[in-house]
């Protein structure tokens, strides 16, 4: 044991070191050339600055969601577009800063964000080697630095992820604690007030009488927040009619066409200034794909390598194949099971992101290692799981960009080749633990429902 915390002691040193080099090298641009933005765009802190700004506009009695309009905060910026109270909750600490300053605050604050992910899912073991190779895991990967130099506040959602995963694995270790309700609750608070990427997940929480408690009270807090948002004019300056909201919500085509800011050339209409934006936005943009160099979705991904436009169906499916994964849960009658195919569902719903949704950055796959790292620390671990934590690796280390950075970033060739080693990674962590899954269904006897959801999700046609 002495010698595994000597070696602990060294891989924590040596995650200090390269988290300093990382901080070191957003100032100096020591890793220039492995990323499209820090090559060639020049975007540092572009989706930090629409933070500040929509809480600025707020005081004036703008809307939040009128990044564009004057005064500019920085000197360029992203669409504000996560929940309203987002605008409050992370603006309202760098109200009294110059953009500059509040944008180093939030890349150190973020950093320490990632820390905490690594130390809240380090806690659910007791090797001291792993417990710092999930530390160097979680801080130090290069989607981390790239989320870093463009300042989004993914690492809040990282940090939910994490609280969610680490509590339902001390329920199945240990059953249901305070500890255990409250982390849940944390972090599912954290997702749904910024991105909500733990909708997927709600069902399942709902489910389960260990996770249920907590499930309804952050849906009770959102519902009530949201709606506070949406009525309270100092709070939305430029609302719509509920009139205009629901011929909004019941037309998705319409907010396709018409509230999507890539296809609008960047222009905030009237109606997306409105609160209510946040969700409509997520009909909007749920379908929209974007071939940019940028972009690391899978969508983007195969439509560049098989030169034509992939079925929408392929990408709505894993989201089905989830939900019914939520269900086929509870058809298991040993609590244990239960809890470790509910976990696994969990993971799957995290990485469901990269295999549905058409605008995945680089930064996003920060999310695939709270669910490598909560492998990691598992005591035992299964064939499967040691190919997760491998293909996690891949993710964690440079992209293929630097091999083609004095390339034509605009050739299908260049773009597909730089994709690889994120899509394809993440889409194969995806695809084993629905396997995982699959396999622990036959195991506990599960109703053949599952094989009935292959044949008609796993091959779906254009109609």
């Amino acid at each position: 044991m002495e010698k595994r915390k000597k070696i602990a002691v060294a891989i924590y040193t040596a995650t200090a070191i390269w988290c300093a080099f990382l901080l070191l090298s957003l100032r100096f641009g020591f890793l220039k050339g492995f990323f499209y933005d820090t090559m060639y765009a020049h975007v540092q802190g572009i989706d930090f600055f629409p933070v500040e700004k929509s809480f600025r506009n707020l005081l004036a009695g703008r809307s939040i969601f009128d990044t564009f309009g004057a005064p500019m905060y920085g000197p360029y910026a992203t669409w504000f577009l996560y929940h309203p109270a987002s605008s409050i909750l992370l603006g309202l600490w760098f109200g009294a800063m110059a953009p500059w300053t509040a944008y180093c605050t939030w890349t150190v604050l973020s950093l320490a964000l990632m820390g905490v992910a690594a130390w809240v899912i380090a806690r659910c073991g007791s090797d001291p080697v792993r417990k710092a190779l999930v530390t160097l895991l979680m801080m130090g990967s290069f989607p981390a630095f790239i989320m870093l130099y463009v300042g989004n506040v993914q690492a809040v959602v990282v940090l939910a992820v994490a609280l969610i995963l680490a509590a339902v694995e001390t329920i199945r270790e240990e059953g249901a604690t305070r500890r255990s309700d409250w982390m849940l609750l944390a972090g599912l608070l954290l997702s749904l007030f910024s991105k909500p990427v733990v909708l997927a997940m709600l069902p399942l929480l709902l489910m389960l009488k260990q996770t249920r408690k907590a499930a309804v009270r952050a849906i009770a807090v959102y519902a009530v927040v949201s709606l506070a948002f949406l009525v309270l004019p100092f709070l939305n300056p430029d609302a719509m009619s509920w009139k205009q909201r629901a011929d909004l919500a019941t037309h998705p085509e319409t907010v396709r066409q018409t509230m999507n800011i890539y296809t609008n050339n960047f222009v905030v209409t009237p109606p997306m200034k409105d609160n209510s934006v946040h969700w409509l936005a997520m009909m909007g943009l749920s379908d929209y794909r974007m071939l940019h160099v940028d972009v690391y979705s899978l969508s983007a991904f195969l439509d560049m390598a098989l030169q034509q436009h992939t079925a929408e169906a392929w990408f709505r499916a894993p989201g089905i194949l989830v939900l019914e994964m939520s269900l086929l849960v509870m058809l298991i009658d040993d609590n244990r099971k239960r809890l470790e195919a509910a976990a696994t569902v969990l993971m799957a719903a995290t990485m469901m992101l990269f295999v549905t949704y058409g605008l995945v950055w680089e930064y996003h796959y920060t999310m695939v290692f709270p669910v490598v790292a909560v492998l990691l620390m598992r005591e035992r671990q299964t064939i499967a799981d040691g190919i997760i934590c491998a293909l996690g690796l891949i993710v964690w280390l440079p992209s293929l960009f630097i091999f083609v950075n004095a390339g034509d970033a605009t050739s299908q060739f260049v773009q597909t080749l730089i994709r690889v080693d994120r899509v394809v990674p993440a889409a194969l962590i995806f695809c084993i633990l629905v396997g995982k899954l699959a396999a622990e269904f036959a195991a506990q006897g599960v109703p053949g429902i599952l094989r009935g959801a292959f044949k008609t999700h796993a091959f779906p046609s254009e109609d």
